[in-house]
């Protein structure tokens, strides 16, 4: 391949790679996995019984995903994730002291964070098709 070929192809690379790696990409990132976690909690509250764990699990992934929405834009968002994923760390740290629906509502919080902080430093972790 001559140098001109090569250089056409690295430059296409990276405009592909930077219109993926966008933060409009990253807001469709929040809204699509918002969605679903709607989904899967309106589904299991459905269900009823032990699906309710897992109704309280999706559903408290609302208020940290429309969190998220609004830092996704500021300079300062990775430091912001990555603090909310410790807070709800440590409070899972004391075990014995949830219950069932607290324990997944919180696994449900952590999950977002760490989701949205590794999305954030890692764009293309997750290639979509």
């Amino acid at each position: 391949m001559n140098n001109d070929v090569k250089f056409l192809v690295e430059a296409y690379k990276q405009v592909k790679n930077k219109e993926h790696t966008s933060e409009k990409d990253f807001e469709t990132f929040l809204e699509k996995r918002a969605a679903g976690a709607v989904k899967i909690a309106h589904s299991a509250k459905e269900k009823g019984g032990y699906s309710i764990l897992t109704a309280v699990h999706f559903a408290a992934k609302a208020k940290p995903y429309a969190e998220s929405k609004k830092w996704a834009n500021k300079e300062d968002r990775n430091e912001h994730f990555k603090i909310k994923a410790k807070e709800i760390y440590e409070k899972l740290s004391n075990l014995d002291n949830l219950s069932q629906k607290q324990f997944q509502a919180l696994m449900g919080e952590l999950e977002v964070w760490g989701e949205v902080y590794i999305r954030s430093i890692k764009p293309n972790s997750l290639k979509v098709s």
